[in-house]
């Protein structure tokens, strides 16, 4: 008499395909995973950009409505100094001041400090104020050494920041130069009583200063450092921008990239060279309001630059000029 034989195990085939299975569910699943991981860094960078953003609203409250970061505001006292002390680490440093105003307890370095004071300093702001998918590195290029850390997280626009050549008793740093594209008005201040409409402008984006194609993000703490410094840029509407590098969406194939440093914020990480909007900033408005844009998107360079402002676009990126509607070679900024 034959009994029946009951199988306990699986064929090396029934294996192999139940093992394929299992590699394809992960293969669909991880890069959604991924993605999740992505919208999560997204919208965290989001709240905290909206944190700035009040903390703007707040300096600007509490100061005549003017601009924190700029050299005849917050970084004032520091003009003709060889060290930078206090709340602002150089003339362009925006995060120490809105720390201080909102009152969140970093120490101070007093004027007897030596540099070593200021780097930690500007260790504690870079690290406060991070994006949660700012992944990268910068290094000294010059002023004080604060070591290998976080790439600073968020820029302003400079020229937002400097005065017109206008202005009475101003000191010539904070003058835009007579062959910049940007030519603000005459009598423009900091302040966001003369910008144009606040919920129009961008205060602070995600941005990699000081990053290119071929460049490497790094910081310059001198306490009068150029074009900007470790905080500040021209907006993301020109080829000369070492925050919002766009090069690649434009033609370019030279090095890296550099829109993964500062538009970092897309679903699914976007292809080298990919088309205008396919990477993503997260930004905050004078109004308080923070908003997702597109790389293409945030290069209007009415975002970026005073109501009233001349801009030459020779060195517009060429996508931004076709998208706005520059055919001009000179533009006025409106509200």
């Amino acid at each position: 008499m034959k009994r029946n034989r009951t199988r306990t195990g699986f064929t090396l085939i029934e294996l192999l395909v139940v093992i394929s299975i299992i590699a394809l569910l992960i293969s669909i699943l991880l890069p959604a995973l991924a993605g999740a991981r992505r919208v999560a860094q997204r919208v965290r960078c989001l709240a905290s950009l909206a944190d700035v953003g009040k903390q703007f609203v707040q300096y600007g409250t509490d100061n005549n409505q003017a601009i924190p970061g700029a050299p005849t505001t917050s970084g004032a006292y520091l003009l003709g100094e060889s060290t930078a002390y206090g709340a602002a680490t150089q003339i362009w440093d925006f995060q120490g001041p809105i720390a201080q105003a909102a009152g969140l307890g970093f120490t101070l370095p007093d004027r007897n400090s030596p540099d070593s004071e200021v780097a930690k300093r500007f260790n504690q702001l870079r690290g406060y104020y991070r994006c949660a998918s700012n992944k990268f590195l910068s290094v000294q290029f010059g002023g004080p050494q604060a070591g290998a850390g976080p790439m600073v997280s968020y820029n302003t626009c400079r020229y937002q920041l400097f005065v017109g050549a206008d202005r009475p008793g101003s000191p010539g740093i904070e003058k835009v130069p007579s062959n910049h594209n940007e030519q603000i008005p005459r009598n423009w201040g900091p302040s966001t009583n003369k910008i144009g409409v606040p919920s129009n402008k961008i205060a602070v984006a995600d941005g990699s200063r000081y990053a290119t194609t071929t460049i490497s993000p790094d910081y310059d703490l001198s306490v009068n450092a150029s074009f900007g410094g470790s905080f500040s840029d021209t907006g993301a509407h020109s080829t000369f921008s070492r925050s919002w590098d766009r090069a690649w969406a434009n033609g370019s194939r030279q090095g890296v990239d550099a829109r993964f440093y500062s538009f970092r914020h897309a679903t699914s990480e976007p292809a080298s060279g990919a088309p205008g909007d396919a990477f993503k900033l997260n930004a905050v408005f004078h109004d308080g309001h923070a908003e997702t844009l597109g790389d293409l998107q945030a290069s209007n360079p009415n975002l970026w630059l005073p109501q009233g402002t001349v801009l030459s676009t020779v060195d517009v990126y060429d996508d931004t000029r076709a998208a706005f509607g520059l055919n001009q070679s000179f533009v006025t900024i409106g509200n």
